[in-house]
Formats: structure tokens, C-alpha cells, sequence
């Protein structure tokens, strides 16, 4: 197993340039026997229609040719990886209902790799696939190599999306009394719940959720709550 320096860990945790971030770490991929690396990562920013965001050192012609023919949706790799942290090795059966992916891949020296993911709680996902064109990769290499792969995985997530989308320093501005009647509306409580809680008037709970809603640019309360969910501050 190839140790990777220390400073090079340190240089990759630090960044906060993309196109950084991922030469640094191709350069250590590069150091696992592998030519090229690909990172997908899914932004869930503010409850939006997800943001895809690509970034990799394969070929002009297959970035061309899989955004041409949106193989983001096809390629069962992106598929296993949204819904299993468990890495997934290249084989020919992985894709056997999109044989026309996997030939032109192959065609662009994608042939030999594998593929795994990073979740979290604000909803972003990512996909790190580790790749070469000639080798078959072993299984005792698969194994000896996915740890490694795996915390690159969630570095480079961590990292990237901090660099995308940066969290809100104090929850989008939202005071310790919003929060907490936003925690007891997510939990199911209605503004009379709340009231009696707090021990408040109704009228200043229906006050704080509209600011609440206001600040997160939610379109309602229910926005507002998932909102809260996919940032971890609930």
C-alpha cells in the first residue's frame, strides 16, 4: 500500500480552489497506480433542483460525449454510488443494461476502476471514481487500496462543496428563538404547540416562523424545515 506524504494531506485539507484541490489529488491517485480520477458531486444547495458539478482529467472527447448523450443518467456507476457507500468495482456485468457506455469508455481508455461515494446530512452526495486503462484491478488490490480512496473521497466532498457552497456561518442569520421554534415545527408541532412551550403568545411563534421562512428563502414553513434538514440544523 503506497503512503502518501504528509504535507500533501495537509496542502489537500487546506486548499480551497477547486481546480487545486483536484490536482493535488490526482497527484496522489496518480501514486495508487491509477491515470485518471473523476469526481461528481451533486450540490443540494437551499432545497434547489440539484446542481451537478464534474470535475476530472478524462478526455475532451468523453467529457463531450457523456454530457451529449447524458450519461450522468445512465451510468449505473452514479446510480450505485447515490444510493450505497460501498465501493463499486468496474466489471463488465456492472454494466450490462448500458453496454454503449461502457464500449466508448473504454474507447477513452476508461477501463479499469472503480467508483464510490460520500454522503451527508445537508443532502450533497459525491462520486470519486479511481480509473486506468490498462490492468485488470484485483480484488486484493481493490481491497488494499479503498481505504485510502475512501477518506479521499470524503476530503475531497468535505472540501469542494465547502468551496461551492459555503455554510452559512450562523444557520442563514437565524436567532436561538427561531431556530428553536423551527426545531419544534420540524418535529411536528403546531404554533399553539410551540407557544405553550416556549411560553410564548401564538402571535410571536407565527412572528419568528415567517422571519424563519423569510431568511432561508423557503417558500413555506415545510420548505423551511427541509432547508433546515439538508444543512445540519435541525
Amino acid at each position: 500500500m503506497p503512503h502518501w506524504k504528509q504535507e500533501q494531506l495537509e496542502s489537500l485539507i487546506g486548499e480551497r480552489d477547486p481546480e487545486r484541490i483536484f490536482e493535488t489529488a490526482l497527484s496522489l491517485v496518480e501514486q495508487l497506480g491509477m491515470q485518471y480520477l473523476g469526481l461528481v458531486v451533486q450540490s443540494q444547495a437551499s432545497g434547489l433542483t440539484p446542481q451537478y458539478l464534474m470535475y476530472n482529467n478524462f478526455s475532451t472527447e468523453w467529457n463531450a460525449l457523456y454530457q451529449e448523450r447524458n450519461y450522468l443518467t445512465q451510468d449505473p456507476t452514479f446510480h450505485h454510488c447515490r444510493h450505497s457507500l460501498i465501493p463499486l468495482l468496474w466489471e463488465d456485468s456492472v454494466f450490462e443494461q448500458t453496454p454503449q457506455l461502457r464500449e466508448e469508455a473504454k474507447a477513452n481508455g476508461l477501463t479499469h476502476g472503480w467508483s464510490q461515494a460520500a454522503h451527508d446530512i445537508r443532502g450533497n452526495n459525491s462520486v470519486l471514481s479511481l480509473v486506468r486503462s490498462e490492468n485488470a484491478i484485483s480484488v486484493a488490490e481493490f481491497y488494499d487500496k479503498t481505504g485510502q480512496a475512501l477518506w479521499l473521497c470524503n476530503v475531497m466532498h468535505t472540501v469542494m462543496l465547502e468551496c461551492i457552497n459555503p455554510l452559512q456561518p450562523n444557520g442563514f442569520g437565524l436567532s436561538e428563538r427561531e431556530r428553536e421554534v423551527l426545531k419544534w415545527s420540524a418535529a411536528g408541532k403546531t404554533a399553539s404547540d410551540i407557544a405553550c412551550i416556549l411560553t410564548l403568545s401564538q402571535s410571536t411563534v407565527n412572528f419568528h416562523i415567517r422571519s424563519v421562512i423569510s431568511k432561508m428563502h423557503a417558500n413555506n414553513k415545510a420548505g423551511a424545515v427541509a432547508i433546515a434538514a439538508m444543512h445540519g440544523l435541525l
